[in-house]
């Protein structure tokens, strides 16, 4: 609710009512003073935490996933292209696909067992070097993994293509989806 974080969220090309389905405002301290941020929960009860000017987690860190009973599984590295891909499929079912927001490319092997459960996983890692190397390290087990960034090869995120790119390419983007 605050005029900080809405205004963080209109930045990223996230709708108010898509950050308010995944997210909450949260409160928290720091050398005795007290901040606020978007926080994500993961599957622990941690938090992912994002304001304009911090990025953090709270304990325990931990993947977040939404079972929906899919064949398909899309696994994200942060949850703001998790939540930016919701805009790009907001024309499918609910329950079309799983998910997985690693939190940190780090726990990429701690989400195999929930990713492996399925027919089809689809990467939407990070154009850095850990996602690419983690991109690169799954194709090679198993040729369920696809790499999807390919859609943002010039940025360096979803979210970043998001934020970046014409409504033409995010329109070309849905027809693929369906």
């Amino acid at each position: 609710t605050s005029y900080a974080l809405l205004r963080y969220v209109e930045q990223r090309h996230i709708p108010i009512e898509i950050a308010q389905k995944y997210c909450r405002e949260i409160r928290y301290e720091l050398n005795e003073k007290t901040y606020y941020g978007i926080g994500f929960k993961n599957d622990s009860g941690g938090w992912e935490i994002r304001n304009p000017y911090f990025k953090a987690s709270s304990s325990p860190k931990d993947i977040t996933t939404f079972k929906n009973g899919s064949e398909e599984a899309v696994v994200f590295e942060g949850f703001t292209d998790f939540l930016s891909f919701q805009i790009l499929r907001k024309n499918l079912p609910e329950n079309s696909q799983d998910f997985v927001v690693l939190n940190s490319v780090s726990f990429f092997e701690r989400a195999r067992p929930f990713m492996e459960q399925h027919q089809s996983i689809r990467l939407y890692l990070d154009r850095d070097d850990a996602g690419q190397r983690y991109c690169r390290r799954a194709l090679s087990m198993s040729n369920k993994y696809t790499d999807e960034s390919k859609l943002y090869k010039k940025h360096k995120d979803l979210n970043d293509w998001m934020v970046n790119s014409g409504k033409l390419q995010k329109k070309r983007f849905r027809q693929k989806l369906r």
